[in-house]
C-alpha cells in the first residue's frame, strides 16, 4: 500500500483526521461524531464507520471490529458489473485503505474487484466512469501506476467530452427520454470529485485539469445551483426541493470536498440543511474529514 495513505485513506489524509480531533468540541465536528455513533444495518456501511472511528479515536477495538465487518461485507461483493456493484467495491476499498491492511488479507474481495475491472469499456457511460474510479483506487492500493493512470484517463475524457460549458454532463442529462436526470448529474459529478481527491494520493493533480476553462468546478457549480432551484432544472419536469434534498442526503457527501477546494456561491445554506454529510458511496463521513480547512502555512520573511 502506498505511503501516501499512511494513517489516512483514499479520500482523506491523516492530517484531516488530526484537524477534526483538534476541533472535536465544536460544530460541525460534534454533529459528525454523533453520526459516527449511529447504527448501520449494511455490513459495509458498518465497516466504514467503524474504520473512521478507529482512525479518529485511535481505537484498536474499533479497528478489529471494522476488519471483521469488512470480511462480512467482502461476501456481498460480486462481479456482475452493474453500477451498484462498482460503487460498493470502491467503498469497500476505501475501508481497506483506512485500516491499512494489505489487499492480500481479503482475497475474495480482491478477486471480485479484479473481475469488475476486466476489459476496458469503450463507451463512456456511467458504469465506465465509476469503473475508472475503481481502477484508480485499486491502483493506489497496489502501487500500480497503470491502473491509476487508467482512472485518470477516464477523468480527463469526462472533462474533455462530457462537461458542457454551462456545467451539465452532455449525453447524460440531455438525452432524449432520459429519466432521473438530476440524480445522474450528481452521480457523474460524485465520481469525478472522488477521482480528483484520490489522484492526489498518487501525486496527480486532477482538480486543476480543465479543457478551455471548463472543468470539475463548472459541473459542481451547476449542480449545486439546481439543488436550491430544482423547479428550474430543464432536464426533468417535476423535480422538487424535497426531491433534491433526499437525493443530496443520500449521495451529496462529496460536496464537502468541493467546498474545501472552491466553495460554490451560497453553499453555506446547503451545508446548514445537510450536515453532517455521510454516504457510503460518496466519500464516507466527509463532514468529519473535510468540513474544516487546514490552516495555510505561514510565509516567513526576513524583512
Amino acid at each position: 500500500m502506498t505511503d501516501a495513505l499512511q494513517n489516512g485513506g483514499l479520500f482523506h489524509s491523516a492530517r484531516d483526521i488530526q484537524l477534526a480531533r483538534e476541533h472535536a468540541d465544536r460544530e460541525p465536528i460534534l454533529s459528525a461524531l454523533r453520526r459516527l455513533d449511529a447504527p448501520a444495518g449494511d455490513p459495509l456501511e458498518h465497516a466504514q464507520l467503524l474504520a473512521t472511528r478507529a482512525q479518529f479515536y485511535a481505537d484498536d477495538k474499533a479497528a478489529e471490529a471494522a476488519r471483521q465487518a469488512l470480511l462480512q461485507a467482502e461476501t456481498t461483493l460480486n462481479e456482475r458489473g452493474d453500477l451498484a456493484a462498482i460503487q460498493r467495491a470502491l467503498a469497500w476499498l476505501s475501508v481497506v485503505a483506512m485500516l491499512g491492511a494489505p489487499l492480500e488479507s481479503y482475497p475474495a474481495g480482491t478477486n471480485a474487484i479484479t473481475g469488475l475491472l476486466e476489459g476496458a469499456p469503450a463507451e463512456l457511460k456511467i458504469q465506465a466512469l465509476w469503473r475508472g474510479a475503481l481502477s484508480m483506487a485499486f491502483g493506489i492500493l497496489l502501487d500500480d501506476h497503470a491502473r491509476v493512470e487508467e482512472g485518470a484517463a477516464v477523468y480527463r475524457r469526462v472533462i474533455d467530452e462530457r462537461v458542457h460549458p454551462e456545467g451539465y454532463f452532455k449525453g447524460v442529462v440531455d438525452r432524449e427520454g432520459a429519466k432521473a436526470t438530476y440524480e445522474a448529474q450528481l452521480s457523474w459529478l460524485c465520481a469525478i470529485v472522488l477521482m480528483a481527491e484520490m489522484a492526489g494520493r498518487a501525486g496527480i493533480d486532477l482538480w486543476a485539469y480543465e479543457n478551455r476553462a471548463v472543468g470539475l468546478f463548472t459541473a459542481a457549480t451547476y449542480t449545486h445551483f439546481y439543488y436550491h432551484f430544482p423547479e428550474k432544472w430543464r432536464w426533468e419536469t417535476g423535480l422538487t426541493r424535497d426531491d433534491a434534498r433526499k437525493i443530496m442526503r443520500r449521495d451529496g457527501a462529496f460536496l464537502e470536498l468541493v467546498n474545501r477546494r472552491s466553495p460554490p456561491q451560497g453553499i453555506e445554506h446547503f451545508l446548514a440543511e445537510q450536515r453532517p454529510l455521510y454516504s457510503l458511496r460518496a466519500g464516507g463521513l466527509t463532514t468529519l474529514t473535510h468540513a474544516l480547512t487546514p490552516p495555510k502555512k505561514k510565509r516567513w520573511r526576513l524583512w
